[in-house]
């Protein structure tokens, strides 16, 4: 049976997608942002419903390469100066795939700004690439399947119901650190 896929290794598709109920936290130097990167069962711009589809699987995402190098892009842009932090910790659940990201605390220009526009609550876009699948004859716009490549942060996403905040908290560093480095060897197993 054939299906259709968006995007391939080589050239992956993009969804861009509101951050769902998420949250900025400044802990310390430690910014971080989190909440919903895609949703379930809510069609897009594009028209794509992102949903469980059960003859084949009872997931959606498939975060195997993502987890393998689970980085922070800022506008998809494969390169080191748009790398704007970590994601440490995601996982889909019954409303979609959420995620909590470590912005980098680095002073390059596009990062610092990025960074900035997050905290100050003007920027509340997050998008995934991947590859996606199609596999429901039924219904051509269930996307099935989406293959995570990488996480961005975009300006205008596909989906207009953003809801991003900031929030500021104050911990103890060292136990912070030790969090972080307990995140990045748990997505380092999986």
């Amino acid at each position: 049976m054939n299906y259709l896929i968006k995007g391939s290794p080589e050239k992956p598709a993009f969804k861009i997608l509101a951050l769902k109920e998420a949250q900025i936290k400044q802990q310390d130097e430690f910014l971080f942002i989190e909440g919903y990167a895609n949703t379930k069962n809510i069609a897009d711009r594009y028209g794509d419903i992102p949903s469980v589809y059960p003859q084949k699987r009872d997931y959606v995402y498939d975060l195997t390469e993502f987890k393998q190098n689970p980085v922070l892009l800022i506008d998809h842009v494969n390169k080191l100066d748009h790398l704007a932090g970590s994601v440490v910790e995601i996982y889909e659940d019954e409303k979609g795939l959420y995620f909590k990201a470590l912005f980098s605390a680095s002073n390059h220009p596009t990062i610092a700004h990025a960074r900035q526009i997050y905290k100050e609550g003007h920027a509340k876009g997050i998008s995934i690439a991947g590859r996606f699948h199609y596999e429901n004859p039924q219904n051509p716009n269930q996307l099935t399947l989406a293959q995570i490549y990488e996480i961005s942060l975009v300006a205008i996403p596909a989906d207009p119901r953003s809801l991003a905040s900031p929030t500021e908290e104050k911990v103890n560093q060292t136990a912070l650190k030790e969090e972080i480095n307990s995140w990045l060897k748990e997505l380092n197993k999986n």
